[in-house]
């Protein structure tokens, strides 16, 4: 009868070790997952941003989001930085778009 105590014993012990093992292992990898294929980044509302650029190379009189070049899926990331191109008139104009924080609260710049 102690034998068989001493085995059963031996048994919780060597599961517990092994549920403790696989414990720490999964562990370890949700802590080295990459969080960027987790969430992936904010984007900018194209459609506003275009409107912006619109008012600031044209004026708040021509808000028209025609004739507005502007990069596709651009990340909502403080200090982020790019050119769009506004037709205005028969000439274009280029303007600078700086992403001021990760709210998506943009700065524009006329040139």
């Amino acid at each position: 009868m102690t034998d068989q105590g001493k085995f059963a014993r031996f048994l919780i012990t060597l599961s517990a070790v092994v549920v403790a093992g696989c414990a720490l292992t999964v562990t370890i990898k949700v802590m080295n997952t990459d969080t960027e294929a987790l969430y992936p980044p904010r984007l900018l509302d194209q459609e506003a941003v275009e409107l912006q650029v619109a008012r600031a190379a044209r004026g708040p009189k021509n808000p028209s989001r025609d004739g507005v070049e502007c990069p596709t899926a651009m990340e909502a990331r403080k200090g982020n930085k790019f050119d769009c191109k506004v037709l205005v008139g028969y000439n274009d104009k280029t303007v600078t778009v700086e992403v001021l924080d990760d709210q998506g609260e943009l700065s524009t710049t006329a040139s």
